[in-house]
């Protein structure tokens, strides 16, 4: 990271007097050493811990030098290689579910550095006739215009939380190191709490929630497909969760560990 860049367009003896700085914005896009084995697609959650060391860095620039200053990562997604390349393979569509739960893994570790906006490369396209720029960056499916994992991982997320008043409350797991499943668990001011649990892996994890029994599940997975989060009433403890699943909990109001 070249930290000289944000100091000198953060510093407002660099501009004019009296020209605010409102926001300030930049993209992350990870990347997968294979187009078309999914086992590859595990990297892309270790480059999003790279990422928030240098957001960290970044957010020290910006509240020393201007405060006031909110920051947006406006273009967060993946690009597979060879993604322009005519005639390249396709990948398989279990790799939408992989930046979906990139970017439900992202929206809560950004949040924790203070950033105001975390938005999802990129919806498209226009004219379904024409193939999009980097086809893998694409929350629509090119063919259908239907929202491919990645679209229903944002709605879920939009349509779950509440931006203003929800509280991230300390989060306890048997994965120590959060190797294979992240967890966040949130409260709301009558009570009410939920928790969103990502598969990090290219593998079927089964997670033991004490006391989540009676609850519900919305789940974004290969089985829900270019369709919305699957919902669930939970008559167990214990979920499955398939390869790099996105699901949200909602927890019946009693106590409840992971």
């Amino acid at each position: 990271m070249n930290s000289n860049r944000y100091c000198y367009f953060l510093n407002h003896s660099n501009r004019a007097p009296n020209i605010p700085l409102d926001m300030i914005a930049y993209h992350f896009y990870a990347w997968s050493e294979s187009r078309t084995c999914p086992l590859a697609y595990e990297a892309l959650f270790e480059q999003l811990e790279t990422v928030t060391f240098e957001v960290e860095q970044i957010e020290e620039i910006r509240k020393r030098l201007s405060p006031e200053t909110r920051t947006t990562i406006d273009e967060l997604g993946v690009i597979l290689p060879d993604d322009n390349t005519p005639g390249v393979l396709q990948f398989p569509l279990i790799f939408w579910n992989a930046p979906g739960a990139l970017y439900a893994y992202s929206w809560v570790k950004l949040s924790q550095q203070s950033i105001d906006v975390v938005g999802q490369s990129r919806p498209e396209l226009s004219d379904l006739q024409l193939q999009p720029q980097y086809p893998s960056v694409s929350m629509v499916n090119g063919t259908t215009g239907a929202g491919t994992p990645k679209y229903w991982t944002s709605k879920l997320l939009i349509d779950t939380a509440e931006i203003d008043s929800d509280q991230a409350m300390r989060t306890l797991t048997s994965d120590v190191n959060r190797k294979y499943v992240f967890s966040q668990a949130f409260i709301r001011k009558n009570g009410r709490r939920w928790m969103l649990i990502v598969n990090k892996r290219f593998a079927n994890v089964d997670v033991f929630l004490p006391g989540a029994t009676g609850g519900k599940l919305q789940v974004v997975n290969e089985a829900s497909g270019f369709g919305p989060a699957i919902i669930t009433e939970l008559s167990l403890s214990r979920i499955t969760l398939t390869c790099f699943a996105v699901a949200v909990v909602h927890v019946p109001l009693m106590d409840v560990n992971i």
